[in-house]
């Protein structure tokens, strides 16, 4: 098959399977041969900020000359995003040959696309002879299918806990943060970054109950107040403090190594890359891409460009998936939102465009729904110039890339 043909046989897996993901993945290690067996993995979970905090780990661990493989999802603009040695995409042809190996394997649960990206990547890093794994989980928990792998993950990092898929997680934050803590095993280290103090304290607890010792970052955002983040929000400082604290905690457990930690710790920070978060696309007119998806990603949004342009109002181009509290991402943006355009996302989830823009109208500022993509990011573009404003898209990630995929 073409590398093509793969990509859209995996896609159109379904979502959700009918057995809880970590079954699945119990099922095709042990039909692989456990690829996966000892494999020094670093596992972050949590609401937002997962994929930043796995780019700062990466690259603070390239830094310091190991070979470094990350998973994380979903992707912006391809698929082979997901999967990186070093920063490497996957090559195509490695898609194409690992990908003909997962299709034909013979399951008795059968796999959603997820779990076929996950196997592709612990396939993929053993071939690689990756020294660590960084592993992005899905929803999180322990039915996660990241759970499944049978090697306790050296380090496993909780980035902050908010509202999100609450149909499966919980409806507060005490339920999602003990859905999120069903990932610790016994044997790892817990490392806590800046959250709700109820949600870390349902996390202590489940660490405290399975023997596992918990270290707190809060104090990192001082010491690494001095170097230089190349990622675009204040949050992302929080981001890149969680990535300081996993190597903290993983080279104090694992004493002797041959390299000046401090020095990794800079240069990997700064050499992070993370696009789809705060990335300026253009300048002149002013285009910036967010994937903030939930209200709390978005109020991260709010507060970075409150801080990064005073006074400022914006014309914000968005784009949502119904199942999401999009009422509350809204409401965090209109004091500073001049108008919306809308759009329906390429997505079976998607929320109408013109709904999305009923719904703005009704809270009072100005929005105009466009049926097409290209139409809207074209006005949007065109108003940023005319105007002097910055055009900001968010609401999905799923979005984010549609867009990066039209501009590039």
């Amino acid at each position: 098959m073409q590398y093509e043909e793969i990509v859209e046989q995996i896609q159109s897996k379904r979502r959700f399977g009918q057995a809880c993901g970590r079954q699945v993945t119990e099922e095709m290690m042990e039909r692989l041969g456990h690829p996966e067996s000892k494999m020094q993995i670093l596992h972050i979970a949590g609401t937002n900020g997962k994929g930043s905090t796995a780019a700062f780990v990466s690259s603070i661990l390239q830094a310091a000359d190991f070979v470094v493989g990350r998973f994380t999802s979903p992707h912006l603009v391809c698929f082979r995003e997901r999967i990186c040695v070093n920063q490497e995409m996957i090559p195509e042809e490695d898609v194409v040959r690992l990908g003909e190996q997962l299709l034909e394997l013979k399951m008795d649960l059968e796999p959603t696309m997820f779990d076929m990206c996950l196997a592709m990547a612990i396939l993929y890093f053993k071939e690689q002879g990756c020294d660590y794994v960084v592993l992005e989980t899905g929803l999180g928990g322990a039915k996660d299918s990241t759970a499944g792998l049978s090697c306790v993950p050296v380090v496993t990092a909780f980035t902050n806990i908010g509202f999100d898929h609450m149909n499966v997680l919980g409806d507060t934050l005490e339920k999602i943060a003990a859905e999120k803590a069903g990932v610790l095993k016994k044997g790892t280290i817990a490392v806590l970054g800046n959250m709700d103090k109820n949600a870390r304290n349902v996390i202590e607890e489940k660490a405290a109950f399975l023997g596992v010792p918990t270290r707190n970052v809060d104090n990192l955002l001082t010491s690494i107040s001095t170097l230089e983040i190349p990622l675009n929000g204040g949050f992302q400082r929080d981001n890149a403090a969680l990535a300081v604290g996993m190597v903290e905690a993983l080279f104090n457990k694992e004493s002797g190594y041959l390299f000046d930690k401090n020095d990794a710790i800079s240069r990997g920070i700064a050499a992070a890359k993370w696009p789809g978060r705060m990335e300026i696309l253009s300048e002149n007119p002013f285009v910036m891409v967010d994937g903030a998806h939930n209200p709390q990603g978005v109020e991260a949004l709010f507060n970075s460009l409150k801080e990064m342009y005073r006074n400022e109002q914006f014309i914000f181009l968005m784009g949502v998936m119904a199942d999401k509290d999009y009422m509350g991402m809204i409401r965090h943006m209109l004091p500073i939102a001049e108008r919306f355009l809308t759009v329906t996302v390429e997505s079976e989830r998607s929320l109408q465009g013109e709904a999305l823009a009923h719904e703005i109208r009704e809270a009072g500022c100005p929005a105009t729904a466009y049926a097409d993509v290209h139409k809207a990011l074209s006005v949007g573009m065109d108003l940023a110039g005319e105007t002097g404003r910055r055009l900001i898209v968010f609401g999905s990630l799923y979005f984010v890339g549609e867009i990066k995929h039209i501009l590039q």
